[in-house]
């Protein structure tokens, strides 16, 4: 784990069982949004630094993300894959 992650800790708790996710703009930018009904969660690239950085973000956390349902799938009771994700726009 990343020494720069020792202090994250939940504000609120996306349920994944619900989520919807798209991508929109908003006021000029783009955003991503991550909702589950109960909660609406957005990412936009911010107002200062480079769209690099906000590009090297996009990745950690869809990276990030592979890994967490790689963890899933491991800890699933055997059954067969129902769904598979595939992005959409």
């Amino acid at each position: 784990m990343d020494e720069d992650n020792d202090d994250l800790g939940p504000v609120v708790t996306v349920d994944l069982r619900a989520v919807r996710i798209r991508m929109q703009e908003c006021e000029g930018d783009l955003v991503l949004l991550v909702d589950d009904g109960d909660v609406e969660v957005e990412f936009g690239s911010g107002v200062g630094g480079t769209f690099e950085q906000a590009i090297f973000g996009a990745e950690r956390l869809a990276s990030t993300a592979l890994a967490y349902a790689q963890a899933l799938r491991g800890r699933r009771p055997n059954r067969p894959l129902k769904q598979v994700a595939t992005h959409t726009t």
